[in-house]
């Protein structure tokens, strides 16, 4: 048995949290929460946090750890370790490795490589083989070998278009599993587009990436799920059009959940209005400013379930190419709280990015995950309840492609540092070491 000693302990369901609080635990249960006393814990494993605050474990639906096939800008280890130190105990990968996660020969090897990592990690293999949208994976093969560890499919990175495809999809999976789609309907000719399409496309003469696009995707999936039954999670959603989509639409017992990045959230094309930088490049692109306004509203009206980070490490070489050459994506996994909480505070940080999550996987799994709850997986992180910027020295991840500073706003502040995690029971990170 262990003891995490005079922790404060925020409820995320009461917006409230209890001051000097014991939290009583094995590797598999918080046994019982009650108040701080004189009672030494003769036998027990202690810690004492001092008074700090202690979280949920975060929840990252949607990250990419390049393993296998990239893995000199990530792999499962450094990802891992990553998200320790982020404060995150339960992520999910996506498919576009290389190969990608189409087969029982490559979810074979990830979950072979997944089996002694420090934090839960789960994976959301292909939609379609080679995830090319023209033939479907043996989903039910899949899952008898795999339950697991699959979170839900995706062919992250395209959409997912072909309707009736996408209705068998939903016929064989129902709402077990979540159809996670990359909501971007594009042309030949923006798909190639480097920034969201308007005044900024236009200023620097880019290809952009129209709002309508995902708008589009968005309404094509919508239009087949309101002629079946099943479950569609829509990814990463940047624009004020797709979610009123999403808001409008006539559920009938079928499930709708997405996320947003905290990049959608909190950042805008006004950063690119001095230069170009390409540490902001991502898909879909930054959007506007009501784009981005709207997005936290809908988060916070619930229209919106979840924050996920869409961590997408790259090499400095893939990050310093000309801006419409580089690699989109941006780095999140060590500093998404800070930013978030920054941002909105932590009891949103902690709702969107723990508790909200941990619905989905409760759905799932039956996993009991996000809450600092009797019963609950013994998760936690622990901060230091002051601002902080990232080091670039210090990094855990393989990838540098963080936001550090931006033209704009100058060096990227940060509220709440994880000075430890816990993760099923045991420490994971304590103080920039990873154990």
């Amino acid at each position: 048995m262990k003891v995490l000693k005079n922790c404060k302990i925020f409820d995320p369901l009461k917006g409230l949290s209890k001051f000097n609080q014991d939290i009583i635990y094995d590797n598999k249960n918080i046994v019982n929460i009650k108040k701080s006393s004189d009672e030494n814990y003769e036998s027990y494993d202690q810690i004492d946090v001092g008074g700090r605050v202690v979280f949920p474990g975060l929840i990252d639906i949607h990250v990419h750890f390049r393993d296998p096939g990239e893995t000199y800008k990530e792999d499962i280890y450094s990802g891992a370790s990553a998200a320790a130190k982020g404060g995150y105990t339960t992520v999910v990968m996506m498919p576009n490795s290389n190969p990608p996660m189409d087969s029982e020969e490559t979810i074979d090897f990830i979950n072979e490589s997944i089996k002694d990592s420090k934090i839960n990690i789960f994976i959301s293999p292909c939609i379609s083989k080679e995830r090319k949208g023209k033939e479907l994976v043996d989903f039910e093969g899949l899952i008898n070998k795999f339950e697991d560890i699959i979170f839900g499919f995706s062919d992250d990175g395209d959409f997912f278009d072909d309707k009736k495809l996408l209705a068998n999809a939903l016929g064989i999976l129902g709402k077990n599993f979540p159809l996670m789609q990359h909501p971007e309907l594009l042309t030949n000719h923006n798909y190639h587009g480097a920034i969201n399409e308007g005044k900024i496309s236009e200023k620097y003469n880019l290809i952009g990436r129209p709002a309508s696009a995902e708008i589009n995707a968005v309404k094509n999936n919508l239009e087949v799920l309101s002629n079946n039954s099943g479950w569609i999670h829509f990814q990463h959603l940047s624009t004020e059009g797709a979610i009123k989509e999403i808001n409008s639409f006539n559920f009938n017992n079928n499930i709708v959940t997405s996320e947003v990045t905290p990049h959608h959230l909190f950042l805008d094309e006004e950063e690119f209005e001095c230069s170009l930088d390409s540490k902001l490049k991502v898909n879909p692109p930054i959007r506007t400013i009501k784009d981005k306004d709207y997005c936290l509203k809908s988060l916070k009206e619930g229209i919106i379930n979840v924050i996920a980070s869409d961590h997408a490490p790259h090499s400095n070489q893939d990050k310093e190419n000309e801006f419409k050459d580089c690699m989109s994506g941006i780095s999140w996994l060590e500093n998404a709280f800070g930013f978030v909480s920054m941002n909105a505070g932590y009891e949103f940080s902690i709702n969107k990015m723990s508790y909200l999550p941990g619905k989905i996987f409760e759905k799932c799994f039956n996993k009991k995950i996000g809450i600092i709850k009797e019963g609950y997986s013994p998760d936690f992180f622990v901060i230091n309840d002051h601002e902080w910027v990232l080091d670039k020295e210090k990094l855990a991840s393989k990838s540098s492609n963080y936001i550090f500073n931006t033209e704009k706003r100058g060096d990227i502040n940060l509220k709440g540092e994880p000075i430890m995690t816990i993760c099923s029971g045991n420490e994971i990170y304590n103080s920039g070491e990873i154990n």
